[in-house]
């Protein structure tokens, strides 16, 4: 590419950048075919020459070979379309088969005209049918382009016609058409024709704050308003109207700021078009180039965009539109039916959005941010290279925007980044670590189920109900490459589902019931996610939870029940394999068949792998239901605009079956995107990761090595060494003598959610939501959560100390007693007697895996009185002892654990006291987890009663002091 690095400018700097632009080595005006230069005054003039400029990319070097593939296409498309070219007012059409009977006909008519304008203002496009023809400034093909908006102005698109259909076709599809192709042949328009037109819009668009729906109008909305500013913008240019112009700029105020509710930008990032319909890599991206394209054609005009409100938009850049594109696509999970298009694939959108970054760029205040977007677009373009080179899909308009960007040797591409995000507006998340990066989508009140509309996303139905979408590096077309025609739509990776058959498009833009959906976020780092699932058309029910952590996702069910009577199953992975593809799949070791369309049923005792895609762990084992099949499908089932031509892909499929009528049923299974068999072979003997909770009111997992809990609670409850009073999700991460803790309401109905730890520690940083109501011995935090509609929020402490309550306790008692369990009494009895039948002894337990620190020091407390006729006073000495695996309902002197050394002592009298023993030495030997010691006498004594678990207050505890 040429470097033309001068025109990397600010949004001040426009006007200079297009004089570069649109002028010659000699630097003369370079102005379209045709036209004779503008008054210097004229306002409209330069305006409508510069928006030709954003439509075709201005003065561009036509030998330069990084546009050769985009004039290949411009031009073999215009002649092709110039070619068959054919005004028949009996077959009320332009071109043959494209009869203008419906909307949507007419809007690709008015498009593919745009298409033939765009090739005859380009510089270097010439037919490739060997008629040796110019397209560029061709008054021939100039004049086949205004005959044909005559023709359509007379025949559909006039002042006297009124809208059917959809009201997009009439209000921003034919529009943005016919004023694109208008700027373009404009020298060859008379005065009689730009007024007829532009009463056309003005009769369709009378003002941009509405559309229509239905037979009423209602505010317009989101990149809908956008559209139509736009579209009232380019009529007052062409028509010449100051009024038309301003109220064009003034309608874009409302996009601005952000929204609550509904339609726009979130302040989360979330993007919501339709109302309930996550959109950000569609109608957002739509919605952001429109508004970067526009402030970059009004900048220092007279209608020059300044409200104070467009910072949100730049912010967005980072904030809702960075998150999803990754190496230059733009995920699925926020494309919306877009994935049922042939010919928009994720990278198209992600081709769009970095071009719409690039065009920020050009407005955004500050120099950094000017560089900052620069950085990303280039290291989204370069990355993506490798799959779907810029410039063979780009359009010429778009490569001569980021030509300058790329040639700038001091401009470094800007890396994937490392992180964890949240969209609690739009039931989104991603994860992203080196090499990979995990979307899910899910579903709730708040947020539709899918959306099929016009034909398209037919077999949309599971796509929000937890699907999981794994991206790996060396594998970027995974959903690009016919992924979505091909595979099984009943079973979609990371979904529970009903498999019962479900017609075209059923239960599009529907909501469940549940609210509970999303989690927390700690530190941008790592996150627990989950939802209450309930499917369409079904019983079905469960709760989900993803917890996404270093190089592993956990992946948990539980409370699943109901159905229809299909079979019910968990989708672990369902990856197309692509033409040709022949990973092979290792279950426990073994190499399974890699013939087509076989299929199998295994005892995974702990571990698959498929190679080039990762490893999956199974902890405690699972029948895994697995197959490799070639699926034939058709762009046309999905769409009814798609190609009828079908295509044959293989896919690997790993499912669990829960049967047909599941009644609290579970699943369990931990992803390792990108890893090798043996490192998954090796993971599996020494799993990083342990489940602590998988029911359907709490689950929860503690990865030790990294110091972080997670766990989504969704009903009030305790799971290691977290305490809440409301259904929430909670993510802790101790490192460094510092316990970081991250809240959040996934329902955004609660007020206030109080959290309890078992960690004592002084504050270190809070979010303004968090109030610490007590830091010692624990710490219990109180959550304002009331409007944070999902949002994390985090604190953090330097931790001193940490406080456990006993996991299990109770007593023992020999002779006659010798069978009888203790365990769930209120109090705990200690007596070493002379007598049998009289002798007790009680047990205690705590589980320190809660705590992720160094023990300097661990004190048992225990609350108690001699109660015993013989005397006031009695020495109890507490016990080490090895065997932890008894419970409350076993526990009988027969099957009590033996007794190891005497660790301390402690005196109990008559009056209510705590006793203390220095447990350290038992502790910090048996490392983290479950701790046991009992308390006896050792020599003959007096019976002492000391308060058990059970009794509500003054309860034992553990007492650690942590270095």
């Amino acid at each position: 590419m040429h470097d033309i690095t001068a025109a990397r400018f600010g949004r001040r700097g426009f006007l200079s950048a297009l004089t570069l632009a649109l002028t010659g080595a000699t630097g003369a005006l370079q102005l379209l075919p045709g036209a004779t230069p503008a008054a210097a005054d004229d306002a409209y003039d330069t305006l409508r020459n510069t928006w030709a400029a954003i439509l075709t990319g201005g003065s561009i070097d036509a030998s330069d070979p990084d546009y050769a593939s985009g004039l290949a296409t411009l031009s073999a498309t215009a002649t092709t379309l110039w070619n068959s070219l054919s005004a028949d007012t009996s077959a009320n059409s332009l071109w043959p088969g494209l009869t203008l009977s419906t909307p949507a006909n007419m809007t690709s008519s008015y498009k593919q005209l745009a298409t033939m304008a765009t090739a005859y203002a380009t510089a270097g496009t010439a037919a490739t049918d060997g008629s040796g023809r110019t397209l560029y400034g061709s008054t021939a093909l100039g004049a086949a382009v205004v005959t044909g908006l005559d023709f359509l102005h007379t025949q559909v698109y006039n002042a006297s016609a009124e809208e059917t259909g959809n009201w997009w076709e009439w209000e921003v599809g034919c529009p943005i058409a016919l004023t694109n192709a208008a700027t373009l042949v404009h020298p060859l328009l008379s005065t009689a024709q730009l007024a007829d037109w532009t009463a056309a819009i003005d009769h369709f668009v009378p003002d941009p704050t509405q559309n229509r729906y239905g037979t009423a109008r209602t505010t317009s909305t989101g990149a809908n308003r956008v559209d139509l500013c736009q579209v009232v913008a380019l009529r007052g240019i062409l028509g010449k109207s100051d009024e038309r112009l301003t109220t064009a700029v003034a309608a874009l105020s409302d996009v601005f700021p952000y929204v609550t509710t509904g339609d726009g930008l979130y302040s989360d990032g979330s993007f919501v078009q339709h109302t309930y319909i996550p959109y950000t890599g569609t109608y957002g991206m739509v919605l952001l180039r429109g508004l970067t394209s526009l402030f970059q054609l009004l900048n220092a005009s007279d209608w020059e965009v300044t409200d104070p409100g467009i910072g949100n938009i730049h912010t967005s850049v980072d904030a809702a539109f960075a998150p999803w594109i990754w190496n230059g696509l733009c995920m699925d999970a926020v494309r919306g039916r877009a994935i049922s298009r042939y010919a928009e694939t994720d990278f198209y959108d992600g081709n769009l959005t970095a071009q719409a970054v690039l065009r920020a760029a050009l407005s955004a205040p500050t120099a950094a941010q000017r560089t900052h977007f620069n950085g990303l677009a280039k290291g989204w373009i370069t990355r993506g290279n490798a799959y779907a080179p810029f410039t063979d899909t780009a359009t010429i308009a778009g490569i001569a925007l980021a030509e300058p960007v790329l040639n700038d040797s001091s401009l470094a591409p800007i890396a994937e980044p490392v992180g964890h995000t949240q969209f609690p507006n739009m039931d989104r998340v991603v994860h992203r670590r080196d090499g990979w990066a995990l979307a899910l989508s899910m579903c709730s009140a708040r947020i539709a189920r899918y959306e099929s509309s016009n034909g398209e996303n037919l077999h949309g139905w599971h796509t929000g109900d937890g699907m999981a979408y794994l991206y790996l590096a060396s594998d970027p077309g995974q959903f690009t490459d016919d992924f979505w025609p091909t595979v099984d739509s009943y079973r979609l990776p990371g979904t529970t589902v009903d498999t019962l058959a479900l017609a075209d498009g059923a239960g599009t833009g529907t909501r469940p019931a549940a609210t509970w959906s999303g989690g927390a976020t700690l530190s941008g780092t790592y996150g627990s996610v989950g939802m209450d699932f309930r499917q369409y058309g079904s019983t079905l029910k469960a709760v989900k939870s993803w917890f996404c952590l270093d190089d592993s996702v956990v992946c948990l069910g539980a409370g699943i029940s109901g159905g229809s009577g299909a079979e019910v199953v968990t989708v672990v992975e369902n990856r197309n394999l692509h033409a040709g593809g022949t990973n092979t799949l290792t279950v426990d070791g073994i190499a399974q068949p890699g013939t087509a369309n076989w299929s199998g049923t295994l005892a995974v005792s702990g571990w698959a792998h498929l190679a080039d895609v990762g490893g999956y762990l199974f902890p405690g084992g699972a029948t895994v239901q697995a197959a490799r099949t070639d699926r034939t499908g058709a762009w046309s089932d999905i769409n009814t605009a798609g190609t009828t031509t079908s295509t044959i892909r293989p896919f690997v499929s790993l499912a669990l079956s829960h049967g047909t009528a599941p009644t609290a049923g579970t699943y369990a299974y931990v992803l390792l995107p990108g890893f090798t068999a043996a490192r998954t072979a090796a993971r599996a003997a020494a799993p990083t990761v342990e489940i602590l909770a998988n029911t359907g009111a709490v689950q929860a997992v503690r990865d030790r090595a990294l110091g972080v809990t997670a766990a989504n609670f969704f009903s009030a409850g305790s799971v290691g060494g977290i305490t809440v009073s409301a259904p929430c999700s909670v993510v802790t991460r101790q490192s460094g003598g510092t316990l970081t803790v991250a809240v959040s309401d996934p329902t955004h109905s609660a007020s206030t959610i109080t959290v309890q730890l078992v960690h004592g520690g002084t504050p270190v940083s809070a979010d303004s939501r968090v109030t610490v109501t007590q830091s010692s011995p624990t710490l219990t935090l109180t959550v304002d959560v009331s409007g944070a509609a999902g949002a994390t929020c985090e604190a953090a402490f330097a931790v001193t100390s940490a406080t456990l309550p006993a996991r299990a306790d109770g007593y023992v008692r020999d002779g006659s007693y010798a069978g009888t369990g203790y365990g769930t009494a209120t109090t705990l009895v200690i007596k070493n007697a002379t007598g049998t039948g009289y002798n007790r002894q009680a047990y205690l337990t705590f589980d320190t895996s809660a705590v992720i620190g160094t023990v300097t020091s661990a004190t048992l407390s225990v609350y108690g009185f001699v109660s015993d006729s013989g005397g006031t006073q009695a020495t109890v000495g507490s016990y080490a002892v090895d065997d932890t695996s008894w419970t409350e309902a076993a526990l009988t002197w027969n099957t009590r654990p033996a007794l190891g050394s005497a660790l301390a002592t402690a005196e109990a009298t008559s009056t209510k006291s705590w006793l203390t023993f220095d447990v350290t030495s038992h502790v910090t030997a048996q490392g983290p987890g479950p701790v046991c010691v009992a308390l006896a006498e050792g020599a003959a004594g007096l019976a002492v009663v000391l308060n058990a678990r059970e009794s509500g207050s003054t309860p034992p505890a553990l007492r650690l002091t942590l270095g």
